[in-house]
């Protein structure tokens, strides 16, 4: 999970931006047994006084599978692709 330095509602852009990349880039470690995990929006946090982004794969095992799949995902991260370069 990625929490804001302060609790916020919204973010500036650009904070959100990094968040994205750094919750990408420690979900492919941590996810690393699994091709695809997801990060997800806030929608059932119980607290919801800050912003939060939320890193989870997709494991239809789960006990929270059924709510994962009613959260807003923001992005899907394919660990089966190597991170494309820049041109």
């Amino acid at each position: 999970m990625i929490v804001y330095k302060q609790h916020e509602h919204t973010i500036p852009y650009k904070a959100f931006e990094r968040a994205l990349d750094l919750l990408s880039d420690i979900g492919k470690k941590v996810f690393s047994y699994t091709p695809k995990f997801v990060i997800m929006d806030t929608t059932f946090a119980t607290i919801n006084d800050h912003w939060h982004l939320v890193g989870t794969d997709l494991d239809p095992k789960s006990k929270d599978f059924d709510q994962v799949l009613a959260t807003r995902w923001i992005k899907v991260v394919d660990n089966t692709v190597e991170k494309e370069s820049e041109a």
